[in-house]
C-alpha cells in the first residue's frame, strides 16, 4: 500500500481515536517509569537487539499494570498451527482472560499488535522528514513495512474489524499506527526512554478504551463452542441423502424441488474449520432492524489490506424454520464511496423490478451504521492545515500536521504527501464459492503484497501529462470506504466448473442475455469478468417429459456494485476518477483511453475475453504453451511515453482479427469445435470496430513527437558530413515516395461489421445458432461440439514464469519505453480489479505463491516482448 500513509502528531492521534474517558485523568507515574526505563538509558546503539527490547518492554509494561485488564504477550518464535503463511508478530496486547501462554500469535484475540525492531533507522518503516513521502526507499525499511502490512492484513482477515492499532518499537523509539481500509495514520518517532509520559498516555488510553474503539466490529458476535448456534451449524453441515446433484440434465424427483444442492452444503461444511472462529453477522434489512446470519470461514477472501476487502460466506439464518431455512451467500465488503453510484442491493432491486433474468435474488443489504474509514479525513485536515499555513503571514506560521517540539520527538511532515490513488479492490463475488487465497508456504517474516493485488490496472504515473495523479492536489487521493453487507439467495459455482465447451458457451450466452435486458432497463454492469460470471443450477421442466423436473446449469451475472444508470440525463462521462474494470478482460479501448465511458461494445468485448480465457485454460486446443499465452494475452501491459497501454498480444489480436497460438508462431489457435467459428466471427467484428476507431483507442498518444528547436550548430556539422553512397545514385528517385493517405478508406462491410459489436443481438444470435447447431450458423461438420473437450487446468498456479525480470527501476522510467510487462492473476478466476491495476513491481503468483512487493520505486518489473 505504497503512498497511503498519513502523518499525525501523537497528541492529535490520541484525541481523535482514543479520547480520555469522561471524569478520568491518567495518573502520571513518571518517576516509576523513568526509573524502570533508565536501565536502557546507557545501552549502546549496537546493543539494542530485538530480544533485549522486547523482554525489557514486556516486563516493564506488565509489571507496571499500565494497561489494566490487558496483558502484553510475546509470540516472536512460534506461528499459529495450520497457518500456511507462518507469520508471527513479535507480541500483542490481549484481554487478560484469554491471554495465550503457548507463545503463538493467536490473531483472532489480539487487540493491539506490537512489533519490536533493532535500534537503527534502517528498520523504521516510515519517514518523518518534512515534504517527503512517508514511504522510505531503503530496501530494509521496505521489508519492515511489508512485514507489518502482512500482520495488519492477517488481523483483518481473522476477525471482523473496522480498524486496528499497532505499536512499533524501534530501539528506544516508538510509533503508533491506526490501520483502516483506506490507509494508515502514523505518529512521528518518539524516544520513550526520555519521554515515557507519551508512551504512558497511549497505553493508559488503550486500557480504558472500549472494544469498539479498539476496532472490533460490534455487528459480529463470536459463536462459542457448545452454544446452541454452534451445534446448529454442525447439524446443518451433516450430509443429507436427499440433497440434489448439480449436473446438467440430472432428474429431480417430484417433491424434492426445495432440497439443498449437495455442493452448497459441502461448501458450508468446509467453512466449519477447526482453526477458524464462527461468527453471527448482522445485516441491515432497510427498516432500521438487523437480520442475523451464522458463518464460518470465508469461502472467498480478497487479498490485500487497502480497498474493498471483500469476503464471501456460505451463511444460514438461525431463526428461519424448516423447510424455509436455506443456505445463502453473504458478501461483506468495504464499498468505495462514489457520487451517484448506487449500492449493489439497490441495483438488484431495480433489475428484479424490470424482470431481468440471470441475476442474484436479494435477501437483505445495507451499510453498517457508523462504520466508515477515517484516514481520508485525516489527510484532508492535514491539507487544510497546510493550506492555512501557506496563507499565513511570514513569522506567524505554525506547524500543521504536527506541532514542532524540542527534544526526543521527531516532527512529522507538515503537508500531505503526493499520493496517487490505488483503488479498491480485490476480487469480488456476489454469489461465488471461491477458494480462500493462501499465503506463501514457508518463511517467518515475509514480504507481503501491499496492494489489493490482482489487481488493479496501472495507477496514474506521477509527473506525466494526463495522469490522474496530477489533476489537483486539493482532492483527497485516498478513497473513503463504507462497511457494507449484502445477502442473496444463490450460492453459485465458479465458472471453471463448467462441464465442457458447449456448457461454457451456454453460460456466457445466459449472462449476455441478462446483460442485454439490464441495459434495456438502463443499467450497465461495467465489470464483466470471469469472477462475476457464475454457474447456478436451476430446476426446470424436462422438455422431453413435462411430467418431471431436471437440473439446468445456467449462467448467473453477479457483482453489480460498479454498475451505472445509463438513463441519467446529461453528458455521459466517467463518474469516478479511476477506471473501473477487471484488467484481464477489459477492452483494449478502455485500457488505452482512461477517460472513455464504458459502452456496450466494451462489455461485449469483455465477454469475448472471458470466453477465450476459460477456453484456452480448460479446453483442448493446439496451443502448446498455455502459460506463456495466458501471461502475454491477459496479464501483460506496456508503458509507452509514460502511459499505461494494453499488452501487445491482446492489442494485436483485436486489430488484426487473428487468433494465434503464441507471440511468434503464426499458427491459428484452434479448438476443433464451434468455438473456432465463434472466435473467428466475433474477431471480425472487433477488428472492424477498431479499424473505425483506430486513432481514438489504439494509437492515441503514440503519435510522432513534435519537432523540437533546431540547434544552431546543425548546419555547420552538416557541412562536415561525408557522402558514403555512390555519386551515381539518383537522389530524386530514392526520396520519391507517395504521400500518405489523408484518411483511411473503410469498406461498407467493415462499417457494417463494426456496428455488430455495438448491440447484444448479434453475439446472442451467433452463440444461439452455434449452441443449437442451427444450419444458419453454417458450421462445418468438423466444427460441432465434442463430448469431452474439457481437460485438466493448463495454467496451474505452479506454472513457471515465462517473462524475464527487467533491471531495477524499470517502472520508474516515464520516458520512451515500449516494453510489455506482466500482471499476474489469481488462480481459478483471473483477478478482478476495481480500478486501474497496480503495475507490478515484482511478479506475484496467485493464491499460494510469491507476492508483489508493492513498491514502484527502485524495484523490479516483469517484462517480455509481444507481437507488434
Amino acid at each position: 500500500m505504497t503512498n497511503r500513509s498519513v502523518p499525525l502528531s501523537l497528541k492529535d492521534f490520541l484525541n481523535a481515536f482514543l479520547p480520555v474517558p469522561r471524569n478520568q485523568k491518567p495518573k502520571r507515574a513518571m518517576a516509576t517509569l523513568l526509573k524502570k526505563f533508565s536501565v536502557l538509558k546507557n545501552v549502546k546503539s549496537e546493543d539494542w537487539k530485538e530480544d533485549l527490547i522486547a523482554d525489557t518492554f514486556v516486563k516493564i509494561v506488565n509489571s507496571s499494570k499500565l494497561v489494566p485488564g490487558f496483558k502484553l504477550v510475546l509470540s516472536q518464535r512460534r506461528y499459529d498451527a495450520n497457518d500456511p503463511t507462518k507469520q508471527k508478530v513479535d507480541g500483542a496486547f490481549f484481554p487478560q482472560a484469554v491471554a495465550p501462554t503457548d507463545g503463538r500469535p493467536h490473531w483472532t484475540e489480539q487487540l493491539v499488535s506490537v512489533e519490536f525492531k533493532k535500534g537503527d533507522t534502517k528498520y523504521d518503516p516510515f519517514e518523518d522528514k518534512a515534504n517527503k513521502a512517508m514511504d522510505p526507499d531503503a530496501e530494509s525499511r521496505k521489508n519492515v513495512r511489508s512485514q507489518i502490512i502482512g500482520y495488519a492484513e492477517k488481523l483483518f482477515e481473522r476477525r471482523p474489524r473496522t480498524h486496528l492499532f499497532m505499536l512499533i518499537v524501534i530501539g528506544r523509539d516508538f510509533r503508533v499506527l491506526r490501520w483502516d481500509r483506506s490507509g494508515v495514520v502514523v505518529t512521528p518517532l518518539i524516544d520513550y526512554v526520555l519521554r515515557p509520559d507519551l508512551l504512558y498516555d497511549f497505553l493508559w488510553r488503550i486500557g480504558r478504551a472500549s472494544m469498539v474503539q479498539l476496532g472490533l466490529d460490534p455487528t459480529a458476535t463470536l459463536i462459542q463452542p457448545g452454544s446452541d448456534e454452534y451445534k446448529l451449524m454442525d447439524e446443518l453441515a451433516e450430509e443429507v441423502a436427499t440433497d440434489l446433484v448439480a449436473k446438467r440434465g440430472s432428474i429431480v424427483p417430484n417433491g424434492d424441488e426445495n432440497n439443498v444442492f449437495a455442493y452448497v452444503r459441502e461448501k458450508f461444511r468446509e467453512s466449519l474449520a477447526e482453526d477458524w472462529p464462527r461468527w453471527k453477522l448482522a445485516v441491515p434489512q432497510g427498516d432500521g432492524s438487523m437480520r442475523y446470519f451464522l458463518v464460518g470461514k470465508p469461502a472467498f477472501i480478497a487479498p490485500g489490506l487497502v480497498g474493498r476487502a471483500t469476503q464471501g460466506y456460505v451463511a444460514v439464518d438461525p431463526l428461519a424454520e424448516e423447510p424455509k431455512r436455506k443456505f445463502v451467500w453473504l458478501k461483506d465488503a468495504w464499498r468505495t464511496f462514489y457520487n451517484l453510484v448506487e449500492r449493489e442491493g439497490v441495483v438488484l432491486k431495480q433489475l428484479k423490478a424490470a424482470s431481468v433474468p440471470g441475476i442474484p435474488s436479494l435477501v437483505c443489504h445495507g451499510d453498517l451504521p457508523g462504520q466508515a474509514t477515517v484516514t481520508p479525513e485525516i489527510w484532508d485536515k492535514n491539507r487544510k492545515a497546510a493550506e492555512e499555513q501557506r496563507k499565513a503571514p511570514a513569522g506567524k506560521k505554525k506547524g500543521a500536521a504536527c506541532k514542532k517540539q524540542k527534544g526526543p520527538v521527531r516532527t512529522a511532515p507538515t503537508t500531505p504527501h503526493a499520493i496517487h490513488p490505488v483503488p479498491a479492490t480485490g476480487p469480488s463475488n456476489s454469489s461465488a464459492g471461491a477458494v480462500v487465497p493462501a499465503g506463501p508456504a514457508s518463511g517467518t517474516k515475509r514480504r507481503r503484497d501491499e496492494e489489493d493485488c490482482q489487481q488493479e490496472l496501472p495507477p496514474p504515473l506521477p509527473g506525466v501529462a494526463g495522469s490522474k495523479a496530477d489533476d489537483t492536489e486539493d482532492k483527497c487521493p485516498l478513497r473513503r470506504h463504507f462497511h457494507y453487507r449484502i445477502v442473496v439467495e444463490e450460492v453459485g459455482l465458479s465458472l471453471e466448473t463448467f462441464e465442457d465447451g458447449h456448457h461454457l458457451v451456454s453460460v456466457i450466452y445466459d449472462c449476455i442475455g441478462a446483460h442485454k435486458q439490464a441495459a434495456q432497463a438502463g443499467i450497465l454492469h461495467r465489470d464483466i469478468s470471469g469472477g462475476n460470471i457464475l454457474i447456478y443450477p436451476r430446476i426446470v421442466k424436462d422438455p422431453q417429459n413435462p411430467n418431471r423436473n431436471i437440473v439446468m446449469m445456467s449462467g448467473l451475472l453477479t457483482d453489480w456494485e460498479l454498475s451505472k444508470d445509463i438513463k441519467v440525463a446529461g453528458p455521459r462521462r466517467a463518474r469516478q476518477p479511476e477506471r473501473t474494470g477487471t484488467w484481464q478482460y477489459m477492452s483494449v479501448a478502455l485500457v488505452n483511453e482512461p477517460t472513455k465511458v464504458v459502452e456496450i461494445s466494451d462489455e461485449l468485448e469483455a465477454f469475448f475475453h472471458v470466453l477465450l480465457y476459460y477456453a484456452v485454460r480448460y479446453l483442448n486446443s493446439n496451443c502448446k504453451d498455455v502459460p506463456a499465452y495466458m501471461e502475454l494475452y491477459f496479464e501483460a501491459y506496456r508503458i509507452f511515453c509514460g502511459r499505461y497501454r494494453c499488452g501487445s498480444l491482446k492489442t494485436f489480436t483485436m486489430t488484426s482479427g487473428e487468433l494465434y497460438t503464441s507471440e511468434s508462431a503464426r499458427s491459428v489457435l484452434r479448438f476443433g469445435s464451434a468455438l473456432d467459428h465463434i472466435f473467428r466471427t466475433v474477431l471480425r467484428w472487433l477488428k472492424a470496430h477498431y479499424d473505425v476507431h483506430e486513432d481514438k483507442y489504439i494509437w492515441k498518444g503514440e503519435e510522432d513527437a513534435a519537432p523540437g528547436n533546431t540547434k544552431s550548430d546543425q548546419s555547420e556539422r552538416a557541412k562536415c558530413m561525408v557522402a558514403y553512397f555512390d555519386a551515381s545514385v539518383d537522389l530524386d528517385e530514392v526520396l520519391d515516395a507517395p504521400a500518405p493517405e489523408a484518411q483511411k478508406i473503410l469498406s461498407e462491410q467493415t462499417l457494417k461489421d463494426a456496428q455488430k459489436i455495438c448491440v447484444h443481438d448479434n453475439m446472442l444470435a451467433l452463440l444461439y445458432c452455434c449452441l443449437t447447431n442451427d444450419s444458419r450458423a453454417k458450421l462445418p461438420s468438423d466444427l460441432r461440439w465434442p463430448e469431452r473437450d474439457k481437460v485438466k487446468d493448463r495454467y496451474p498456479d505452479d506454472s513457471p514464469k515465462q517473462l524475464k525480470v527487467a533491471p531495477s527501476g524499470a517502472l520508474g522510467t516515464h520516458g520512451d519505453n515500449d516494453s510489455s510487462k506482466r500482471l499476474k492473476s489469481n488462480s481459478g478466476a483471473a483477478v478482478p480489479v476495481q480500478h486501474l491495476p497496480q503495475p507490478p513491481s515484482r511478479s506475484y503468483r496467485s493464491s499460494a505463491g510469491t507476492f508483489d512487493s508493492g513498491f514502484a520505486s527502485g524495484s523490479k518489473a516483469i517484462v517480455g516482448s509481444c507481437p507488434p
